[in-house]
């Protein structure tokens, strides 16, 4: 009979977190994006089901902090983080921010301060914020997604934007703008640390020194930077 015993016990301990969903968020824009493929390695991690969603940065944020999400990915140390929103650490992944402009139209930007001299849009609480910090409000337009830019540069309503290099590129490609809208002849330098984060009332927040365990042997390991190399050869 014992070892009926044992078997229940090593069962139940192998599926901890098997009542569990992780209930997370990316860009609609990349609905099957990067940061999808990082919640999926977490929630395998975990060995439990994950449950994406698809809403703006911005958004993500808010639903991160009221509950209604457990986990996000992509959270820059610099983001206005609410009261239940909790960085995991060390940080997972480096992102560098690109300003983008029409093809031909480089040299409008060869300095940082012609940041201040032309009409820029970016994502509200995303990374490029800390970037604008010394820009005049009136030379910033605020977009809640990546097509939202592209379409306003394209119809001339903006001189420039700011999004993360990586995904702008592959976003270009997809929708065939790559011969209309380029890199500008100034890039901002500044390289932003990414975090997962955890709402403190889910039940994740329990399992938080497992999750941080997660990250660094991920690290370690080399399995983030393998997820985002698999996923941009595959995707280019």
């Amino acid at each position: 009979m014992w070892y009926r015993w044992l078997l229940l016990l090593l069962l139940l301990s192998g599926n901890t977190h098997a009542a569990n969903q992780l209930k997370s968020a990316v860009s609609g824009n990349f609905p099957n994006g990067l940061h999808a493929h990082f919640i999926k390695y977490i929630s395998e991690q975990l060995n439990v089901e994950a449950v994406i969603t698809h809403m703006p940065y911005a958004r993500r944020l808010i639903e991160l902090d009221d509950g209604s999400i457990d986990m996000m990915v992509g959270v820059s140390g610099t983001a206005p983080i609410g009261s239940h929103t909790i960085l995991l650490r060390p940080a997972y992944d480096n992102l560098s921010i690109g300003l983008f402009v029409l093809a031909g139209n480089e040299t409008l930007f060869t300095e940082a301060d012609d940041m201040r001299k032309h009409l820029l849009s970016l994502t509200r609480h995303a990374n490029s914020d800390a970037i604008l910090s010394a820009i005049p409000a009136a030379h910033i337009v605020p977009a809640r997604s990546l097509e939202q830019k592209i379409e306003m540069l394209l119809k001339g309503r903006i001189d420039g934007f700011l999004h993360v290099t990586q995904s702008t590129a592959l976003r270009l490609k997809e929708l065939g703008y790559t011969n209309n809208i380029t890199q500008a002849d100034y890039q901002p330098p500044e390289v932003y640390q990414q975090y997962i984060a955890i709402n403190n009332h889910s039940w994740l927040y329990a399992h938080k020194a497992e999750l941080e365990a997660i990250i660094a042997n991920g690290i370690a390991s080399g399995a983030f930077q393998s997820i985002r190399r698999n996923y941009y050869a595959d995707t280019h």
